[in-house]
């Protein structure tokens, strides 16, 4: 995952703000939550959020960490279930000690829990959350180091007109707040750019066959799907039965698929020659996070990406 420097900003952000905004009470302990879906089908690019996060509070203790008090982070799994996500803000808008939240990661997660967040005042700092309007509800409380999905659906629309060359695309997508968003976004841009042959479905995620669906897409016959999945492991599915049906179209996924695992090594093969949107560039390629590379992979392993 190449947001992941990304999260180690917004950790020493947070950090940042712990060491000002309530130093009076800094003696008495210091949480940096962290809201993300630990367990399902999302939890190996959560878990890269949680532990990138780790690395930028142990860099931050083994200066002393703030006022001589260390940072402890603190997680909550909400399963990218809505409820799950609001019985977490509850907890850590509880915790007197808590300083700041990252994420939530999902954007249904953090609308579900904006106003929880933003009636304590508590910073949070999402790094994948990317449905536009979040950043507009007048919540001086939320941030987010990621692009929007206004931005999103527009450069792919680029990718599909200028170098996938499609003239009629498949868009598929969950009914979730980031799914439906970057479809309706990516819409808009292939329309602007003059594709206006396009088929809209909707998937659900997590079940495990999508090859309904997948028949119908077969019988219009698109040049590019666009299977805006949430996951890597629905984007295997996605690929896998596309090829199983003998689909003859461009398989393209969403930032979810970016995973050596659960996309390609799951998708056993139908992965090849597919493409994945990704608004980061190769960490791996920029000189400045080595460091953070080689501290992640020394004490979690490889990057999933």
């Amino acid at each position: 995952m190449k947001k992941t420097l990304m999260i180690v900003l917004a950790m020493v952000l947070i950090l940042g703000l712990a060491g000002f905004g309530h130093s009076a009470d800094v003696k008495k302990g210091i949480h940096v939550g962290n809201a993300g879906a630990f367990t399902g089908d999302a939890a190996a690019p959560c878990a890269e959020i949680l532990n990138s996060a780790q690395i930028a509070v142990d860099e931050w203790n083994a200066r002393g960490g703030i006022q001589g008090v260390k940072i402890e982070q603190i997680m909550g799994d909400d399963a990218m279930d809505p409820a799950q996500g609001v019985n977490v803000a509850h907890k850590f808008v509880a915790d007197k000690l808590m300083y700041g939240v990252v994420g939530p990661p999902m954007s249904h997660i953090a609308q579900a829990t904006l106003k929880i967040y933003g009636t304590a005042d508590l910073a949070t700092i999402t790094t994948a959350a990317s449905k536009p309007n979040l950043t507009e509800q007048g919540y001086r409380h939320f941030f987010r180091v990621n692009a929007r999905n206004d931005a999103h659906g527009w450069n792919v629309a680029l990718f599909i007109k200028n170098y996938l060359k499609a003239k009629k695309v498949a868009i598929l997508n969950e009914k979730v707040a980031y799914s439906e968003n970057l479809s309706k976004e990516t819409i808009a841009g292939l329309e602007k750019l003059g594709i206006t042959d396009i088929m809209q479905e909707t998937i659900v995620g997590g079940a495990k066959d999508y090859s309904a669906v997948l028949t119908k897409v077969k019988a219009y016959n698109p040049d590019v799907i666009f299977f805006i999945a949430t996951t890597a492991p629905d984007n295997a599915i996605g690929v896998r039965q596309t090829k199983e049906l003998g689909i003859d179209a461009i398989f393209f996924g969403s930032e979810g698929a970016r995973d050596k695992k659960d996309y390609i090594q799951a998708a056993e093969g139908a992965a090849d020659g597919s493409y994945v949107y990704h608004f980061g560039p190769d960490i791996y390629a920029i000189p400045a996070a080595a460091d953070y590379v080689q501290k992640y992979e020394t004490k979690y392993g490889s990057l999933s990406g």
